[in-house]
């Protein structure tokens, strides 16, 4: 197919969230800092890479969490909401991908402080139409750099900043049968 280029863009959160800043950007931030230090939030970083078209895993983009100490008075569980735009640099267009992370604000202290992101699950996957063809496209995950495997999720251990790149799936749609 060629090459691509990703980028996103954060439309905002299911929660009034204080401090929140960072809508219709690539870096989106929360929080009221707990001790004066750094807000939590999140980066995506599109790349350009080869389109993979038969149903193979690729990474579309890497997401970034950070994870510091911050209150958020009673919102500790919300969705955050990411707009990926894949272009396709031969047939020179464009296509949305709609993203929702589940964000799991953990308290900062105790057994489990680190905060949990977790991928929407797809149940219908999202269409794209490439060359006339019906393309189905999932999202299938994260996967940091040392690991095989995708996952749906990842926890980032209280103020630590982490990164796992995003993997898609574009599954060709099989044709009806006559």
């Amino acid at each position: 197919m060629g090459l691509i280029e990703t980028s996103g863009t954060f439309t905002g959160t299911s929660a009034d969230l204080p401090g929140l800043t960072g809508v219709n950007t690539g870096k989106i931030r929360w929080g009221q800092p707990a001790s004066g230090g750094n807000v939590s939030g999140y980066d995506f970083e599109g790349h350009p890479m080869e389109a993979i078209l038969n149903g193979r895993e690729f990474p579309i983009g890497q997401f970034t969490h950070y994870n510091y100490p911050v209150y958020l008075a009673e919102q500790s569980q919300f969705w955050v909401y990411l707009t990926i735009k894949v272009h396709f640099e031969n047939g020179n267009f464009d296509r949305d991908i709609n993203v929702r992370f589940r964000h799991n604000e953990t308290p900062n202290q105790g057994p489990n402080p680190n905060d949990i992101v977790q991928l929407q699950e797809f149940h219908v996957p999202e269409k794209v139409y490439i060359d006339n063809v019906e393309y189905d496209v999932e999202i299938t995950g994260f996967r940091r750099l040392q690991e095989t495997r995708t996952a749906t999720g990842f926890n980032v251990p209280e103020g630590e900043t982490d990164s796992a790149w995003i993997f898609a799936r574009f599954q060709r749609k099989a044709a009806p049968e006559s």
